[in-house]
């Protein structure tokens, strides 16, 4: 088979993580006397932390209080996850599908290495991941292409043969950047809208495994 590879974007695909990140930035911004909207989280979701307090916070901080804000976001959000963040059903049954058919997988996620790390071995996917990207990886974070560019890297596989799994409009747009195919997964807090430059859109992996077998179909198809 022609060298494919998948590239899984972490919360919201992996875990059903969303609900607790936007309630780690409302606790986090609370101590500085910020108020962290719904409606911020969600044009800013899928953005490196040190991103979103950069170009967001409503008055000038230092680089010092950017650095203590995306650290202090970071670690109320894995003080939480154990108890409010569960997996996205249906995860291991895709992966089981992926390696059935030796095609590798990537993680690539712009949340900070340590947080990525945590997930994975909490979860316990890393054993099956060929690669594994985070924001701390990188210089630009989603929508710019480098997290999965790098995946693609690691891979080895080329970028035109990689398929993206995101469920952020960031996401969709790095994917499209770099040149891969994305499935737009449908999660918390994000809107149809979103998706309109994803190749499909799914709300479920039990939704997205079907159209992924029909994807390979029409890849081996049009080879022969």
């Amino acid at each position: 088979m022609e060298s494919l590879g998948v590239i899984f974007d972490i919360d919201g695909v992996l875990v059903d993580s969303n609900p607790v990140h936007f309630e780690s930035w409302v606790l986090a911004a609370k101590e500085d006397g910020v108020e962290f909207t719904e409606k911020l989280f969600k044009e800013t979701f899928g953005q490196t932390s040190r991103a979103i307090i950069e170009n967001n916070w409503p008055h000038p901080l230092t680089s010092d209080q950017i650095h203590y804000f995306d650290q202090r976001k970071e670690t109320i959000y894995r003080d939480h996850f154990d108890q409010n963040v569960s997996m996205i059903p249906g995860v291991f049954d895709f992966i089981e599908y992926l390696r059935q058919r030796d095609i590798p997988m990537a993680a690539g996620s712009s949340g900070p290495k340590i947080n990525v790390d945590y997930v994975l071995d909490k979860i316990g996917v890393r054993p099956f991941l060929k690669a594994v990207v985070s924001g701390t990886d990188v210089e630009r974070g989603k929508p710019f292409p480098d997290i999965f560019l790098c995946a693609s890297e690691q891979m080895n596989v080329p970028p035109d043969r990689c398929v993206v799994i995101d469920d952020s409009l960031s996401g969709v747009q790095a994917a499209k950047a770099a040149g891969m195919k994305v499935f737009g997964f449908f999660s918390w807090g994000h809107e149809a809208r979103e998706y309109e430059k994803a190749d499909w859109v799914v709300r479920s992996f039990q939704e997205l495994t079907p159209l992924f077998d029909q994807y390979l179909n029409f890849r081996n198809l049009d080879r022969g």
